[in-house]
């Protein structure tokens, strides 16, 4: 019985563990491909293979007046985590070395660290993700309404993956308090299931009652080009 109590959890925590603080590296770059080279370079260093985290490297799309063309993730469980990395990448010369050559061939844009405040799976498979930024003025009463129109959703639309309330704690910024994403296994899925959502009565409905609360900001379309680790 113990065995299967056991069994269960863990079942359970795959079902829904999925990091609770994500550095975010926003940045513009007209040299991808230099890039992804770096990103990988860089993750199969002694410094790199011991990160306490798992690192994503984003392709940015139809973000409007937003510059960011990339964005690197570091995905950490806990804050312990992030205090590791923090101290090692302050410390190591490896760190600061790539720090540099990323310097050489990009322009940083932002930079935050977010923790999800509601979330409904493991965005880890999801290739693809609709992002919307927005400012919350009453965020419990938000994450509620989310909450229920996520389960309708999920239950109608199953190519949905994760999706969420996402917060930056550390460094925000004045555009947006919140954001919004849905994760995909594709754009063509991600684009036709948005179209869908959007005009399904449900979508009205809950976009009728958190008007009051929350004002849209902006939207973007995230891949994911690389994982590591």
């Amino acid at each position: 019985m113990k065995n299967k109590i056991t069994l269960l959890l863990f079942i359970i925590t795959l079902n829904v563990a999925s990091a609770q603080y994500v550095a975010f590296f926003k940045f513009n770059t007209k040299q991808p491909a230099a890039i992804v080279s770096t990103m990988s370079d860089m993750m199969e260093t002694d410094w790199g293979k011991n990160l306490p985290a798992k690192v994503n490297l984003f392709g940015l799309y139809f973000g409007g007046t937003d510059k960011a063309s990339h964005a690197v993730t570091f995905d950490f469980m806990n804050e312990n985590d992030l205090q590791k990395f923090m101290s090692s990448w302050a410390s190591s010369k490896i760190a600061q070395m790539y720090s540099e050559k990323f310097d050489n061939i990009s322009e940083p844009i932002s930079q935050y660290i977010a923790t999800p405040v509601t979330y409904d799976g493991d965005w880890t498979p999801d290739r693809v993700f609709m992002m919307w930024n927005m400012d919350v003025s009453n965020p419990a009463a938000y994450a509620k309404a989310f909450s229920a129109f996520s389960k309708k959703i999920k239950k109608k639309y199953s190519e949905v993956g994760s999706n969420g309330i996402g917060q930056p704690i550390v460094g925000q910024t004045d555009e947006y308090s919140h954001f919004v994403w849905a994760g995909f296994p594709d754009i063509a899925t991600a684009l036709g299931t948005t179209k869908k959502m959007y005009s399904d009565p449900m979508f009205a409905e809950y976009a009728q009652k958190v008007a009051g609360i929350r004002k849209l900001k902006g939207t973007y379309l995230m891949a994911r080009l690389a994982t590591f680790n």
